[in-house]
């Protein structure tokens, strides 16, 4: 067994796009292709771990950083800023790595796995380019956003006025500290003051290696709200094409205490949305105790033990 990890870069209109991509050389023949799609603020860094227990099970693994995220930043797109459009753009960039990948390794069966804000990412590529995906994993779904169209308006007028300092820390406010809202009175990982961070993990060591990395330390700016937002409408819509694959196997993952799935009660509501939209071979595991960060939890060994179980029924 000789696991190797690659970084690659593409272009995307002048963007650069990192990504990693995690193989057995010893292995002949792969199982498939598996394509993970990170969160928010955070970075294909995030996901070594998991990467390199799928790649010991027989599969290529490949992960981008979003634009505006890790290393895929240059020129008007920094840290926190995905650009205009952002959104749709990084579904577009997830779906050319989809394109070199399948031209690279051909005939796999192709999993596509979305963590958290990447799971809205492939709820949307789900939406577009649903040939190409074989089996959908969806980790720490966020819950359907009440007043999403309000607050779209509400941060463009902010734009227009100039605010945008005010608009971003309402919406940074309004999402991140919110979840953390419960944990709040236990949180002084942040050399004793508030992280923020409590709600993500009940394992302080990853919290306080996020804490120490700037990558992951940063606020989206106005226009990556804007652009955020505008994605979970479109997800939470119903979908613009007739579905061609009903019985296309999708598993909803999420943590029980996961704030940004409103403890279990929002992810259900997503798990319906895609029912409704025709998918009928869909399931939801929640796991007790957990939060956010599953495959970054204390029981992460059993989750992705689960995940891979799921892959290989399928």
């Amino acid at each position: 067994m000789k696991i190797i990890k690659e970084t690659l870069n593409m272009d995307s209109n002048g963007l650069l796009i990192y990504y990693d991509i995690y193989r057995d050389l010893s292995i002949n023949k792969y199982n498939g292709v598996i394509q993970i799609a990170h969160g928010m603020i955070e970075h294909k860094g995030n996901y070594s771990y998991i990467a390199n227990i799928l790649s010991k099970a027989g599969y290529i693994v490949a992960i981008n950083d979003h634009r505006g995220h890790g290393d895929s930043i240059g020129g008007d797109i920094f840290l926190g800023e995905m650009g205009e459009n952002g959104f749709e753009l990084a579904m577009q960039d997830m779906h050319n790595l989809t394109k070199l990948l399948k031209a690279t390794y051909k005939s796999q069966k192709f999993i596509l796995i979305g963590h958290s804000m990447g799971s809205l990412l492939s709820r949307r590529y789900l939406q577009e380019y649903e040939k190409e995906i074989d089996i959908l994993i969806l980790c720490g779904s966020p819950s359907p956003y009440f007043g999403t169209t309000l607050g779209i308006l509400f941060l463009k007028l902010c734009k227009i006025l100039g605010f945008n300092k005010i608009g971003k820390n309402i919406a940074y406010k309004l999402s991140f500290l919110s979840f953390n809202a419960k944990y709040k009175k236990n949180d002084n990982l942040n050399n004793g003051k508030v992280s923020g961070k409590l709600w993500t993990n009940r394992d302080i060591d990853e919290i306080n290696r996020h804490i120490k990395d700037n990558k992951q330390s940063f606020i989206f700016t106005i226009n990556s709200f804007i652009n955020l937002l505008g994605g979970v409408k479109k997800v939470f819509s119903n979908y613009p094409h007739k579905i061609q694959k009903p019985n296309m196997p999708i598993l909803f993952v999420s943590g029980e205490d996961d704030a940004c799935g409103k403890f279990g009660k929002g992810v259900f509501k997503a798990y319906k949305h895609i029912i409704k939209q025709g998918y009928i071979n869909t399931k939801l595991s929640l796991y007790a105790d957990a939060r956010h960060e599953l495959f970054l939890e204390l029981n992460k060994d059993e989750i992705i033990d689960d995940v891979l179980h799921y892959i290989k029924q399928h």
